[in-house]
């Protein structure tokens, strides 16, 4: 009888530890600098994001007008079964909106980030949220 019950609570405990060493994981697997990848037909110029460990990033725009900076906070906050990046400050750029939100990490693998904003944090109610991030690690 006694084995019945302390097997779940190990269970438990061994799953909080790799739950809780995974969320350290991915918050040091996003620092680095990104290519962000677009599908517009018309892209101006390249976009790259740069996440640093003090959980601040800056997105740069290098076009035919010149070099353009957002510098913006973001937070990885990972709970049982999701992942979410939590972007805020962000400013818009020449063609591309601001990226304030809330991203759910659908990947996370080698030099590949992959996530989904869901909803505005300020107002999770408004619509018109979605926005997919495809990140390339910068060589």
């Amino acid at each position: 009888m006694k084995n019945r019950i302390l097997l779940p609570i190990l269970l438990m405990l061994v799953s909080m530890v790799f739950l809780g060493s995974s969320c350290k994981k991915v918050a040091d697997e996003i620092v680095g600098s990104w290519d962000m990848m677009t599908y517009d037909t018309k892209p101006d110029g390249t976009l790259q994001i740069i996440f640093d460990e003090n959980s601040n990033a800056t997105r740069i725009l290098e076009s035919d007008s010149g070099i353009k900076y957002d510098s913006c906070t973001y937070e990885v906050i990972q709970k049982p079964a999701k992942k979410r990046l939590i972007i805020r400050d962000s400013q818009m750029l020449s063609g591309y909106t601001d990226l304030n939100g809330v991203y759910r990490i659908d990947k996370v693998k080698n030099d590949i980030i992959i996530a989904t904003r869901i909803e505005f944090e300020e107002d999770p109610t408004k619509g018109g949220a979605y926005l997919r991030m495809e990140l390339k690690r910068k060589n």
